[in-house]
């Protein structure tokens, strides 16, 4: 996209304040885009509406799609109210608030990215969970030493690197519980990738392990998102 092109954009939307064009893909241990201003205000900070909550988000400091609010919502419609959730990586909050929101179950939010943290709590605050939803600057690895108990739902919204964390997940689901596992997969089609994902989770699921896998979003060429509900057993 041209400045030009950015510009006449602006006249025809007015609801839009400013055009930035992604340069690349999502790099770095936060994923986190490159951004050039073409036209309008000179500000990444945002508010994003979905699913009767309010997000506030900086698209260059924090990773936020708002392509996932349907699965968001998916998840959110199958959490009962007694549940104890926890949110490996909460990024500002959207599972984890539309969860509360919807559920009024008690979230657990982790986040190692700081200025992410503090847009989380300001969710927190502005879509009214303060009693809810509890937010941890922490890296991933380290919750066990963190959080007391177990949970009955644990998700892990982190395709680029969910493998990595398995183990702790798993040491922190409840008996019957369920684990929400994200991947980008390669595959040339739906059940390429569906066997690739289960080729992954061979061997490293205890015994009695059951899981489903589904197909959540398109990420690139040859490259699908997927998602496996776990349900690591007794």
């Amino acid at each position: 996209m041209t400045k030009k092109m950015a510009a006449a954009l602006l006249e025809k939307l007015p609801n839009v304040k400013c055009v930035f064009q992604q340069e690349g893909g999502i790099e770095g241990e936060f994923r986190l885009r490159k951004l050039r201003h073409l036209a309008g205000e000179k500000r990444t900070l945002t508010v994003h509406r979905e699913s009767g909550c309010s997000f506030k988000v900086d698209v260059r400091r924090c990773y936020f799609s708002p392509r996932l609010s349907t699965e968001r919502l998916r998840i959110a419609d199958q959490v009962g109210r007694s549940e104890r959730v926890l949110n490996m990586f909460a990024g500002v909050g959207p599972f984890s608030i539309v969860i509360a929101k919807k559920s009024r179950a008690r979230v657990t939010s982790c986040e190692l990215n700081a200025f992410a943290c503090k847009l989380h709590e300001e969710n927190v605050r502005l879509n009214k969970v303060l009693d809810l939803v509890e937010v941890l600057n922490l890296d991933a690895a380290k919750l066990a030493k963190r959080v007391e108990g177990k949970f009955d739902r644990v998700l892990m919204p982190h395709p680029s690197a969910a493998d990595r964390f398995l183990p702790v997940a798993l040491s922190l689901t409840a008996r019957g519980g369920v684990i929400h596992y994200y991947r980008h997969v390669l595959g040339r089609s739906e059940s390429e990738a569906e066997e690739n994902i289960e080729a992954e989770l061979s061997g490293v699921l205890p015994r009695g392990a059951t899981y489903e896998v589904r197909r959540v979003r398109e990420v690139g060429p040859r490259w699908l998102e997927m998602s496996a509900d776990i349900r690591p057993g007794a």
